[in-house]
Formats: structure tokens, sequence, C-alpha cells
């Protein structure tokens, strides 16, 4: 029986028109390539390759047998990885960019060491996906849980602290609240009314209350915010890992309850499969174990 090996080594060097990437492609050098090919003539009896100018090249009974065996080893590579597959299940997630960047990604890593056989596929959108029509089994929403035909689980209730540069507070680990009077206040595009609420809330007012640097994403004021460019309303969940590096500072400054929240959900008329079981309650648990630290 004619070598697979050899065979391969054909159809890889037929695909790519190098020696040297086929022999890339195969894990072997090139000289351990042109054995292969040798061997495949041998068996054959026929000359396949021929050297050129530029390298190998197919001969006319070389271009036939490569006509022939068309794509096979790519329908065999992929039949493999598809079996390599089999026991991982895809789970589709959709939320907000600030929550997968600033929240749930650093945590991920416990969920695939708990899960290993679960691969996540996460999208990020500020709309609020179709979990009737859109292929998403789940998902993080804002808001305050008014979804028809959904499974909701609050995550954390949303709220509102000043963070800054330490720096900004020259040295001084609780400033007073009038040393927001010289800072500059930094907003988003798509939050815009985050300062008016907390300034209403801890009855202030600043000039840049409606007005100042503007950012498209809170990821980007968070970032402005380290920078030194001023101080940002922002939910605690979201600044934690730089406020703990030493980053930014959030004062003993009045804290602001909104009205609405992270949720987990999914559509409830989908039978709830093990994958989005585990990961639900495993939001659950790491919001709660969060909120507790925070008591």
């Amino acid at each position: 029986m004619v070598s697979l090996r050899a065979l391969h080594a054909f159809s890889l060097l037929a695909k790519h028109g190098r020696a040297a990437r086929a022999a890339e492609d195969l894990g072997v050098t090139p000289s351990a390539l042109t054995h292969l090919l040798r061997s495949l003539e041998n068996e054959l009896g026929a000359a396949l390759v021929v050297r050129d100018g530029r390298g190998l090249a197919l001969t006319e009974e070389g271009q036939r047998l490569s006509s022939s065996l068309g794509n096979s080893f790519d329908q065999i590579e992929h039949a493999v990885e598809a079996f390599r597959r089999r026991s991982r299940t895809e789970l589709r997630i959709s939320t907000l960019s600030t929550v997968a960047t600033r929240w749930l990604i650093p945590r991920l890593p416990d969920f695939q060491a708990k899960h290993p056989d679960i691969e996540l596929l996460i999208s990020t959108s500020m709309r609020v996906v179709d979990l009737d029509r859109e292929s998403y089994d789940c998902a993080i929403r804002l808001g305050n849980g008014a979804w028809p035909h959904v499974e909701r689980h609050m995550l954390w209730n949303e709220d509102l602290v000043v963070a800054f540069a330490p720096a900004l507070a020259k040295g001084n680990s609780n400033p007073d609240i009038s040393l927001l009077d010289n800072l500059r206040l930094l907003h988003t595009s798509s939050r815009r009314d985050d300062w008016p609420i907390w300034l209403d809330a801890a009855k202030l007012n600043h000039s840049d209350r409606t007005s100042g640097a503007m950012f498209e994403s809170r990821n980007m004021a968070i970032q402005g915010a380290v920078a030194g460019m001023g101080a940002i309303s922002i939910d605690t969940h979201f600044v934690e890992q730089e406020v703990e590096a030493g980053h930014l500072m959030v004062p003993d400054w009045p804290k602001t309850s909104m009205e609405t929240g992270y949720w987990f959900v999914r559509n409830a008329n989908k039978p709830l499969t093990r994958p989005v079981a585990a990961f639900r309650d495993w939001l659950i648990e790491q919001a709660a174990a969060r909120n507790v630290s925070q008591d």
C-alpha cells in the first residue's frame, strides 16, 4: 500500500508550490520531504516532481495525481479536528464591552479551569440582543430587569462613585470633597448622565457637569483618569483592578445607588442546557463573592 505520509507530503507540495512550506506544514526537514517524494515515486513507478530553477515543480504525471487527490487531505484534517472538538461545547454570550473587559474577562480563567470542555464565544454590543432570533445562549444586560420571556438573575445593582489618580490628591489618602472643585470631570458619550446624577445625589455642582473631556467608552475614560486627566463617575465594579493596583483612588465620598443593575438573562422558552446553567451559577457566585468582600 502506498504510504499515506508520502502522499500527504506530495499533496502539500502541490498545494503550496514550495518545498520549504510543505516541509514546515508536515513537520519535517526539506531533505526528509524530498526523501518522502522519492519514496512515493518509487512506489508508483512514475516521476512526480522535477527540480527547476525555483525549486521543485510537478511533472505532468504529478499534476494528474494532484488533480485526482483534490482536497482529500484537507477533508481528513477537518474531520479529525471536528472529532477532537466533539467533547467541547460552545457557549455564546452577549454583553456590554465594559462588562466584558472590566469585570468578566479577568474572572474567566476561573470558569475555564472549572469547565474546560465549554468553549466561550463572547460578543459585545450596545444594543439589547434578541435571544429569540439571534444565536446567543445567554447575555449580561444592564437595566431594570423588565424584559419579557427571559429568565433573569441580578448580579449587582449599579452604583456610581468618584475615582481619580492618587497624584491629583497630592498625597492626601482621604481628601475632602471640596477637592472636586479643582478637578476636571471626564465623561463618556454613552453615559452623559453619570456625572449629573452623582452631583445631584451629592448636592454638589461643578462647572464641568455636562462639559469637559468626552470619551467614546468607559474603558477610555478610565484610562484617562489613570493618566491623571481628571475624575470619573463610575461603577465600583469597573475600577477595582486600578484601585487595587494603586492607579486610581476612590475617596470616602458619597456612593450613588442606581435603580438599574446588571443581570444574567437567557431565553426562558428554550431548554436550560448544562453550559448555560454552569455559566449562570458561576456568574451569580462571582458577583456574590465580590459583593460580600465589599461589605
